[in-house]
């Protein structure tokens, strides 16, 4: 099933077909790309997600232990609640 507006020839298309794109929010990996951490290269943006490319094991290795660093919203003062819900949402997206 092509993606709506995916051409069988497309990036976007290809990258689904191989299961290498995984929608994550936007909140937490604008965080990392901020703090210079490793993040997968964006294939596709919507308003409130990023769709990403998940092949590079290195790369998603270091997202992922950012990710789960996150996890636990209570070890965190006021003010990261936002980015730990994303983190959240990203670990959702990417099990």
């Amino acid at each position: 099933m092509l993606a709506q507006g995916c051409s069988p020839a497309s990036p976007i298309h290809q990258a689904l077909e191989l299961n290498k794109m995984i929608r994550i929010p936007k909140r937490f990996y604008d965080d990392c790309r901020e703090c210079e951490t490793l993040v997968p290269a964006i294939v596709r943006e919507t308003q409130a997600h990023y769709f990403v490319d998940v092949s590079d094991k290195e790369i998603m290795a270091d997202f992922l232990g950012r990710a789960r660093y996150y996890e636990d919203e209570g070890y965190f003062s006021d003010g990261v609640g936002g980015i730990c819900k994303s983190a959240k949402a990203t670990l959702r997206a990417l099990s």
